[in-house]
């Protein structure tokens, strides 16, 4: 039992070192919000409703 949840943190520890830090930006601004990759006015679906 003993030996089965020491491999059980093991592969966790591991797992979270493996995954590293979350990718999310550091500062979330709405500068760009409603915009394409490009910075241009998104169209059809994916425009904005005022």
């Amino acid at each position: 039992m003993k030996l089965s949840a020491f491999l059980v943190v093991t592969i966790f520890a591991l797992t979270l070192v493996a995954c590293g830090k979350p990718t999310a930006p550091e500062s979330a601004s709405s500068e760009g919000y409603g915009t394409t990759h490009e910075g241009k006015p998104a169209e059809g679906r994916n425009e904005l409703q005022e």
